[in-house]
């Protein structure tokens, strides 16, 4: 029983290190060298280090909680793509996605996204920025959503998605219709659907996983409530309290800013009839907890596309 295993994941015993986990200790190396650069190959290892114990480790709770908010996480990413497209962002700050992913990984999502929503909320406050347009290259726009043939089912259920949802009245000729003469929306609408089906199968997924299961591990006060216990150092209950703490950081950040994206441009527009920023808020949140927020997000950009080509035309 106390007998030390050794895993070698690599020949040369320079690209690889050794952890030990569990109360009969196991000796393991694991990979140092991917890329061939330092500083990349310093990040991934420091990565595979944080993720492997919950990887291989026996809770299968923390296993899925890590793994539920990427198909959620998603729709963030989108919305930073679609912001730093935008051709009246240039050269602003929320161009440099890339600088926000660095410091992502240097700091937390918990932190990073806040900052990037204050950044946005800064760079939109003045009256003229919805008036300038919502251009987008449509290679950009064809980028954000380039097909890949292992995504068929989800392709197959974005073209599905439409034809739940109610029929829309005939515009009539006085009325344009919403980026009829832009190239890039058919695009933006594609990759906010595919965002939103891609978020409620992870429901679907975490939902079904959870009430199947009889172990306590698959509770989900287990997987989503912090807990003290959880923040000792070195351990996998470290990483599942900072990825519970990721989860309510971005996404509450950005349900929270929900209500303004969507009221701003209805009110440019002229909109009476949109309700006022508490039940919006609370209509998103309900959304959220039945769906999940990466599909309330994605559902309150997709609207809020629709709106802005409405200004344009």
């Amino acid at each position: 029983m106390g007998a030390r295993v050794e895993t070698s994941w690599a020949r040369s015993p320079r690209t690889t290190r050794r952890w030990t986990r569990g109360p009969s200790p196991a000796a393991r190396s694991w990979k140092t060298s991917y890329t061939g650069i330092w500083a990349g190959d310093w990040m991934l290892t420091f990565m595979v280090a944080a993720f492997l114990p919950n990887a291989a480790g026996s809770d299968g709770g923390v296993r899925l909680q890590q793994s539920y908010p990427f198909p959620q996480f998603g729709t963030v990413v989108g919305l930073l793509a679609v912001k730093a497209s935008r051709a009246k962002n240039r050269r602003r700050i929320l161009s440099f996605t890339l600088t926000f992913a660095f410091f992502y990984k240097l700091l937390d999502g918990a932190v990073i996204c806040p900052l990037w929503l204050v950044a946005y909320t800064l760079t939109s406050a003045r009256k003229t920025y919805f008036l300038e347009g919502r251009d987008i290259s449509s290679s950009r726009a064809e980028a954000l959503h380039h097909p890949d043939p292992r995504d068929v089912l989800v392709d197959l259920l974005v073209f599905l998605f439409p034809s739940l949802l109610p029929a829309s009245p005939p515009a009539s000729p006085d009325t344009p219709v919403p980026g009829s003469e832009s190239g890039d929306l058919k695009y933006l609408r594609r990759l906010y659907r595919v965002l939103f089906v891609t978020a409620v199968l992870g429901h679907i997924a975490t939902t079904a996983a959870v009430p199947t299961s009889a172990s306590p591990q698959l509770g989900l006060g287990h997987m989503f409530l912090p807990s003290r216990g959880c923040r000792m150092p070195g351990s996998g209950q470290a990483m599942h309290w900072v990825f519970r703490w990721d989860l309510y950081g971005i996404f509450g950040s950005a349900l929270v800013r929900c209500p303004p994206w969507g009221l701003r441009p209805a009110s440019l527009l002229g909109v009476r009839e949109v309700a006022g920023p508490v039940p919006i808020f609370a209509l998103v949140c309900a959304v959220a907890v039945a769906l999940l927020p990466g599909s309330a997000l994605a559902a309150t950009l997709y609207w809020r596309e629709e709106k802005l080509a409405l200004l344009d035309s």
